[in-house]
């Protein structure tokens, strides 16, 4: 709690909108939308071996929020963080989910190219995601150390991972996705914490599913129309999966059943159905 003082006193109110813009460097949802870029543009085999690794973290850093159940700062002292600061983080405090998102996703592509201005990019953004945190109150030093160590171990697995492994027909996976489904709905039950842990298990199997053997676009032309294409596609689709549920029954876009849809069909989707139209029609 010192510390967060410390922090706070040194850098004044002043910087407040600078560090809430940094935060949002560790969001799933930004680097979600990294990830799809890069996939489309650049590597589709290491893309989809990140957002792999990825959705696990998430879902890891959820199991390990409600295991150990740690209060936020601002619940002891709610001078701390204000109401806009407070709603850049929900549920407990151990581990720091930006930290450790922001860590999973720019320590992966430190280790994938191992270039020197590469991973002192990935350090500086790390560490500001992290001090940001610290900054706005809505964690304690050991809550985002542990978020880093542990984006740290997940990013070195998506970096050393070879990806030569091959994976069976798809429609072997589809029993396999219906097991992954209920599995969702024991887990969300033990934990108490339906829908935020169904979406990334859906991530998870939507990321495990999809297939990564496309070659990206090499003209400007093309590479426009995917990311322009994806972009709005996904957009459109996040927005049905969220409004069609919730006018069959509201609050029925955050149960099990749907997050755990959402999650599987964004990540399918962005991954694998997209890049394959793309180049089905010609694009």
């Amino acid at each position: 709690m010192n510390t967060v003082r410390a922090i706070q006193s040194f850098f004044g109110p002043g910087v407040h909108p600078l560090f809430l813009a940094i935060t949002f460097l560790g969001t799933s949802g930004v680097l979600w939308g990294l990830l799809f870029l890069y996939h489309w543009l650049v590597d589709p085999r290491f893309g989809r071996r990140l957002a792999i690794v990825f959705a696990a973290s998430i879902l890891a850093n959820r199991i390990l929020k409600n295991a150990f159940g740690t209060d936020r700062p601002y619940v002891s002292d709610s001078t701390l963080a204000d109401p806009l600061a407070q709603r850049t983080g929900g549920g407990h405090g151990f581990p720091s989910g930006h930290t450790m998102n922001a860590a999973t996703v720019y320590f992966a592509f430190a280790f994938r190219y191992r270039r020197p201005l590469l991973w002192l990019a990935a350090l500086i953004l790390v560490a500001a995601v992290g001090l940001s945190r610290l900054y706005l109150g809505v964690h304690l030093p050991v809550d985002v150390g542990g978020g880093l160590i542990l984006g740290a171990l997940f990013a070195w697995d998506a970096g050393a991972w070879s990806g030569t492994m091959q994976w069976p027909r798809r429609r072997l996976w589809v029993p396999l996705v219906g097991l992954a489904g209920l599995g969702v709905f024991y887990l969300g039950t033990a934990l108490g914490n339906l829908g935020t842990d169904a979406l990334p298990c859906g991530l998870l199997v939507g990321s495990l599913i999809a297939q990564a053997d496309f070659e990206p676009p090499r003209t400007a032309r093309g590479r426009l129309v995917i990311v322009a294409g994806g972009l709005v596609l996904l957009a459109l689709l996040g927005g049905l999966l969220l409004w069609l549920p919730e006018r069959i029954q509201p609050g029925l876009a955050y149960t099990v059943p749907a997050s755990y849809l959402a999650g599987l069909v964004l990540a399918w989707v962005g991954l694998d159905v997209w890049p394959r139209l793309f180049v089905r029609l010609g694009l």
